[in-house]
């Protein structure tokens, strides 16, 4: 059956093919992925998936960059209650990109250059969270000396940990995650803020 046309310029088609590449991207790995499955995934026909992206790669670049978005640090919150926040933000990027067959192609390696250009976007889109914890550690909201980059690996991968597990991050994962944290991220325990009970 020969592939039918979908007008391209039709508002729509750019959302749904990113979210059926995020969608087999979570369930089969980078290998799943290619432009007949997402054409078949989304609806969208062949023809108007390659007038946008060239290939796979651009398929992968673009629901990765799609679903990695800058996201803007709220204000006037405690630096417990931001740090909450960007946990927040990082259970939604996880739970938009990282299924268990991203966790397994990323365990073997199993595609090179979907595994590097993971972790760029991982590097690139954590600044934010290393410049918040440098900033906290200059205020002396958190203890001196502490390892900042440390501390962001630590996050990022309780939560891919936890949906190898079978779980998803949730708003009470982020909470558990936070409250097992906070007496060692802040100064002596006599002078760190009681953090908030878990809702």
């Amino acid at each position: 059956m020969p592939d039918r046309e979908v007008d391209h310029s039709l508002p729509g088609a750019d959302e749904r093919i990113v979210a059926a590449t995020l969608q087999l991207l979570r369930d089969r790995g980078p290998a799943g992925v290619n432009v007949e499955a997402v054409a078949a995934a989304s609806g969208v026909a062949k023809t108007t998936i390659y007038r946008r992206y060239e290939d796979r790669e651009a398929l992968l670049v673009a629901a990765i960059d799609a679903a990695t978005t800058e996201v803007t640090l709220p204000t006037g919150l405690s630096t417990y209650d931001t740090l909450h926040w960007l946990l927040g933000q990082a259970r939604v990027r996880v739970q938009d990109i990282v299924g268990r067959g991203t966790v397994a192609a990323i365990l073997i390696d199993d595609d090179a250059p979907f595994t590097d250009q993971l972790r760029d976007m991982i590097r690139m889109r954590s600044h934010q969270l290393v410049a918040f914890l440098d900033e906290a550690v200059a205020r002396g909201d958190l203890r001196a000396g502490l390892d900042v980059k440390l501390v962001v690996s630590v996050l990022l991968g309780s939560a891919v940990g936890h949906v190898i597990r079978g779980g998803e991050p949730d708003e009470e994962w982020a909470d558990r995650l936070l409250t097992l944290l906070w007496p060692a991220l802040t100064p002596d325990a006599a002078d760190a803020p009681t953090p908030p009970a878990p809702a």
